[in-house]
């Protein structure tokens, strides 16, 4: 089991980004990769992920190699996985069969989804449910995601199940190279049971 330690809180909009790395400097990396694979294939790059929370949001921070990331993505719940660039977050409260999905991507547009179960049709939530902000360096870029306790149904101490995935999209129309935290044994991220409990630590 993974642990996501508590911070303090995270001023969104005006923090540096080395003051929010900083504020993750206790939390684990979850490095994504592609476990379907015996060995990455030709152009993947690496990435990871961090978890933690302020007490009223779980806060998960991604670092993204990527010289040239792009989204076609210009709005709320579009269907980011085919405009570009994208780093997902599945996120299933322990004991629950309802899970959440939310994107992020460079452009700093959203998705955000729940699904009542496993299989179930997708229920677009609006945007603003969770907020995001977006970092681009010469070589990588940042998503961080502050997610409400409430729409999750979480508190300090609760357990939840968690994949932080990506797709690293290209411009010539190759197909993107995908990736993930979790253990799958097929490029297909819909699968909760391989996903990694995170403990909200107390």
């Amino acid at each position: 089991m993974k642990h996501a330690p508590r911070t303090a809180a995270i001023p969104l909009q005006s923090a540096t980004l080395p003051e929010i790395q900083a504020l993750f400097a206790t939390s684990d990396p979850l490095e994504l990769r592609q476990h379907w694979l015996p060995s990455p294939e030709p152009g993947f790059q690496p990435a990871r992920a961090r978890a933690a929370h302020d007490g009223t949001n779980l806060l998960v921070l991604a670092e993204l190699h990527d010289a040239n990331p792009f989204t076609l993505s210009d709005g709320p719940n579009q269907k980011t996985w085919e405009l570009g660039d994208v780093f997902e977050i599945f996120l299933q409260p322990a004991g629950s069969e309802t899970y959440f999905e939310f994107h992020i991507t460079p452009a700093n547009t959203r998705c955000q989804f729940r699904f009542a179960k496993p299989g179930a049709p997708l229920e677009p939530l609006p945007d603003g449910t969770f907020a995001s902000r977006v970092w681009k360096t010469e070589t990588h870029w940042h998503a961080l995601a502050e997610i409400p306790f409430p729409v999750l149904g979480l508190r300090p101490g609760a357990t939840i199940r968690a994949s932080f995935s990506r797709y690293d999209a290209f411009r010539q129309g190759r197909p993107p190279i995908l990736s993930s935290t979790s253990p799958h044994p097929v490029p297909k991220f819909h699968r909760p049971a391989e996903w990694l409990p995170i403990k909200l630590e107390p």
